[in-house]
């Protein structure tokens, strides 16, 4: 109760038991996999949300939206984000609802429902499907990485223009990395520990085009500099020759794994390469499935359409339990 400078008495009322938000589908992830397990939700008329903990589209958005995709049919010569905008349009004119820059922190079964916490609120579904994607990059684990400068994904290559780029990786990721850097006016060398790229053999091709700087069996030892990076050491791992380049930029493009901390924090079971699902995606814990990159086989966008929408179908028999399902 407080008294006002008029003499009028204002009451105020604190609600600290405000109604958690109850959805019968919460998918995490609003990469290809999640977009398409939300299309499918919406099919068959699940209360769906979809959490994003950046912008909606996923990696496609939020690291590579410059990257042209070539292998997913019907989209030809469109860029990441060109294809991200267009799934997230047809997900929100089917009423799907999406929450953006709001990460998932906890998810705890509670009874039949299972309660979803994040750094701004706590919600309930019925089921959940996880297509975190594998949004942890792989590190090199050498002196100097913690250096500013070092960066692990590459949203505005147009940002580091005029300067002396040094990508570590061989896969297509790593090899289109530094075309577009080089493209982007940036004085580029691409390292790989093996000899011959792992990448495709058109960006293999047309790295060869490019004017990167390319050297085969050539691993970072340390990175250098004052609080920024300044310099490279590297070694050939055949002949042990060590040589220091003059850098301003180091990208490591060697690969990315799951959320382990956080996925093992909720009790999720993992395999070898990712989340471990069964036929039907199914995690270990009851009304949780995964799909997508999460589950760490083909990493590819229709790979990722085609288990987010089986993965939404199944979720609506384990909720709904229609007849036929």
């Amino acid at each position: 109760m407080l008294r006002g400078s008029t003499g009028l008495i204002f009451i105020v009322i604190i609600d600290n038991d405000k109604k958690m938000e109850d959805y019968e589908l919460i998918i995490v992830g609003s990469g290809p996999a999640g977009l398409s397990a939300g299309l499918t939700a919406s099919y068959f008329k699940l209360k769906t949300l979809i959490m994003e903990s950046g912008f909606a589209g996923g990696a496609l958005t939020n690291q590579y939206p410059w990257k042209v995709v070539d292998n997913c049919i019907g989209f030809k010569d469109m860029k990441g984000a060109e294809i991200a905008d267009q799934m997230v349009e047809h997900i929100k004119a089917e009423g799907v609802e999406i929450k953006e820059n709001e990460t998932v922190t906890d998810i705890k079964p509670r009874g039949e429902s299972i309660t979803i916490t994040t750094g701004k609120s706590e919600y309930s579904a019925k089921s959940v499907i996880l297509t975190l994607g594998l949004g942890v990059p792989r590190k090199l684990g050498i002196p100097g990485e913690n250096l500013d400068g070092v960066i692990y994904s590459l949203p505005r290559p147009e940002n580091y223009a005029g300067k002396k780029a040094l990508v570590t990786g061989g896969g297509d990721s790593a090899v289109e990395s530094a075309m577009a850097l080089q493209k982007a006016g940036a004085d580029t060398t691409i390292i790989h520990r093996k000899d011959v790229f792992r990448a495709s053999e058109e960006n293999t091709r047309k790295i060869n085009e490019s004017g990167v700087t390319i050297k085969f069996n050539t691993e970072a030892k340390e990175i250098l500099g004052d609080g920024k990076v300044e310099q490279v050491k590297l070694i050939n791992n055949q002949t042990n020759a060590e040589e220091t380049g003059e850098f301003d930029l180091v990208l490591v493009s060697i690969g990315t794994i799951p959320n382990k901390e956080f996925l093992e924090k909720i009790g999720i079971e993992l395999g070898e390469k990712g989340v471990k699902v069964d036929e039907l995606f199914r995690t270990n814990i009851q009304g949780i499935f995964a799909a997508g990159d999460v589950v760490g086989t083909w990493k590819r966008i229709p790979k990722a359409i085609g288990e987010g929408g089986f993965a939404g179908i199944n979720a609506f028999k384990y909720v709904k339990k229609p007849y036929w399902g």
